[in-house]
């Protein structure tokens, strides 16, 4: 027999993507009603790629959809960053078991779509959450302890709270934070999802690989169990044009990387078409809840990509979010103002860091050079050692998982000398490539 739910008024989550699914998840597993409007026809995610350190997947334990997630996901062996320009390794960081054993989860890259699937899986298995589509929310007024939300169709709905995880362009910050449009960041995306056999076969390794160059990156990776490669290429410039989600041909693109050396141009030749994408950033905001009203996610702390941690704070977020409810016992002004305290630190240093990363994947002239002095020859120790602080999950988020209660974190691995692991599943180019490969 299912147990009635703590709140007689659901609560209502603005957006179905990753963010809102996870948190309609966390809500419902600790017995809260739910109700996720989607403005869309239907639940869905757009993308392709993504990448999803430890954190996430501590993340998936809790809301009991690890299992989903790992079946579809490619356990890379190594995050690789290469100069475009001479085409000489710069970091490695290795993706093994002393990785495993330091973060308690792996390292993997996966498509958004069955990250999704299982979310929303997992959803439809609780009779509490209750999924809508064609619903988009225009506006909310506090009413006492509680929310009314308003839909763009005139529909008013009597919620316990509103959670806001609508995106870039969130309806629900426009109320609370009152920004306007993210503006555009100048950090154009070039998308393209590649067959597997038309990877070049010097370009198929297992590792989430990044060729930086001035003021250009290239990234690709395997995806569902290495049928597909994702392709992403960025531009930093001062004029960027617009775009979200549209055709670009290879005419507009090529010239914008042509400073990369032979081997990332061979797979920039590659695809017929690529999808445009302009990155949108917000700077860090101290508030971003106003009563038994919050954000969460790219609505809270949209971030640009560059430690590949957008979904996984969001993600967090959600557990963190339907810890706070629970421990407030559905006191949902008290819950969000905790909620908010845990995760404001947290995601601004995410937010700032990928700036910082962005201006040193993008270095030019003297600067580049210093960049690959730094990194040479670093320990996988010392890499794993500054990852620390963002691979490690936060304690709320490992307490989520039952099976993890009580379980201490390991000790730091002890500092050990160099040791060469074969990482990839073809070849690579060494400290600088032929000339007959350029």
């Amino acid at each position: 027999m299912t147990r009635s739910p703590r709140n007689d008024r659901p609560v209502v989550i603005a957006g179905g993507g990753i963010g809102g699914l996870a948190c309609a998840l966390g809500l419902a597993q600790r017995g809260f009603r739910v109700t996720v409007l989607e403005q869309a026809h239907q639940f869905g995610e757009l993308g392709a790629g993504i990448q999803l350190g430890p954190n996430a997947f501590h993340v998936f334990d809790a809301l009991d959809v690890g299992p989903l997630v790992k079946r579809d996901a490619v356990f890379i062996e190594r995050l690789l960053m290469m100069d475009g320009v001479s085409g000489e390794e710069v970091i490695s960081v290795p993706l093994d078991a002393a990785f495993r054993r330091r973060f308690g989860n792996p390292y993997a890259v996966t498509h958004r779509a069955d990250i999704h699937r299982a979310l929303l899986e997992g959803c439809r298995g609780l009779p509490r959450v209750e999924l809508r589509t064609h619903a988009k929310v225009a506006g909310f007024a506090q009413e006492g302890r509680g929310v009314s939300v308003q839909l763009d169709g005139g529909e008013r709905i009597a919620a316990a709270a509103l959670v806001g995880a609508d995106g870039l362009y969130s309806q629900v910050r426009s109320r609370i934070v009152g920004d306007g449009d993210p503006p555009a960041s100048g950090h154009m995306c070039y998308r393209a999802v590649l067959a597997a056999e038309a990877m070049p076969k010097e370009l198929r390794w297992a590792s989430a690989t990044l060729w930086a160059a001035p003021n250009t990156h290239i990234v690709h990776y395997p995806l569902r169990g290495w049928k597909l490669f994702n392709l992403v290429a960025t531009v930093v410039r001062d004029r960027a044009m617009g775009g979200h989600n549209e055709e670009a041909s290879p005419e507009e693109v090529l010239p914008l990387f042509a400073k990369n050396c032979e081997l990332p141009m061979q797979l920039m030749r590659t695809p017929k078409a690529f999808r445009r994408w302009m990155l949108r950033f917000r700077p860090p905001v101290a508030n971003w809840t106003q009563g038994a009203v919050t954000l969460l996610g790219d609505a809270a702390h949209p971030t640009l990509q560059y430690m590949a941690q957008g979904a996984c704070m969001a993600l967090e977020d959600a557990v963190c979010l339907a810890v706070a409810a629970d421990a407030a016992d559905g006191d949902f002004p008290a819950a969000f103002q905790r909620y908010q305290a845990l995760r404001l630190v947290r995601t601004a240093r995410v937010q700032l860091s990928s700036i910082m990363l962005g201006h040193l994947f993008h270095a030019d002239g003297v600067a580049r050079l210093v960049r690959n002095e730094i990194y040479r020859d670093r320990i996988p120790a010392s890499y794993h050692q500054a990852l620390e602080w963002i691979y490690r999950a936060p304690d709320y988020v490992v307490a989520a998982n039952p099976k993890a209660k009580g379980r201490r974190k390991p000790p730091p691995a002890r500092r050990t000398q160099p040791k060469r692991i074969r990482t990839m599943t073809a070849r690579k180019p060494k400290r600088a490539p032929s000339k007959r490969r350029r």
